[in-house]
């Protein structure tokens, strides 16, 4: 914790990095306590926090999926050529991620609907904000 911390305390968005993000028993343990550590406390929502980014080689479609219902952007990339405590610049919407202004990596998000899932902070906030529109904007 304290390493994540210092890298904190370096005014950056701290990312999750690895291989391969594979199902265990308790799947949504990992990202749980990955916000814990890194994420945004939720505005007039106790003990709850979102957002964040993960970088993976892969990343099971679990652990995807509660990423994204969280308003954390998942990236499915090749990270061989990161480590810990790089300092990268990731641009979701050019599909490349820089270290020290050289690229590094390539990726394709699996969506474009992952950028508004972010900015509504989370899949199910956009998934009912849009219901909600739909509802108001038929009557």
């Amino acid at each position: 914790m304290q390493f994540i911390e210092n890298l904190k305390a370096k005014g950056h968005l701290v990312a999750y990095v690895g291989d391969s993000w594979a199902p265990a028993p308790a799947a949504r343990a990992p990202p749980t306590a990955w916000w814990w550590a890194t994420g945004e406390d939720i505005p007039f929502v106790p003990n709850k926090r979102f957002g964040g980014v993960t970088l993976g080689g892969k990343i099971a479609p679990i652990f995807f999926n509660t990423q994204e219902d969280s308003g954390s952007l998942p990236i499915e990339v090749d990270v061989s050529r990161l480590d810990m405590g790089d300092v990268i610049d990731v641009y979701p919407y050019e599909g490349r991620i820089e270290k020290a202004g050289a690229t590094v990596a390539e990726f394709k998000l699996k969506s474009d609907v992952q950028f508004d899932e972010v900015r509504a902070g989370g899949r199910i906030n956009l998934i009912i904000g849009r219901s909600l529109t739909a509802r108001r904007a038929s009557s």
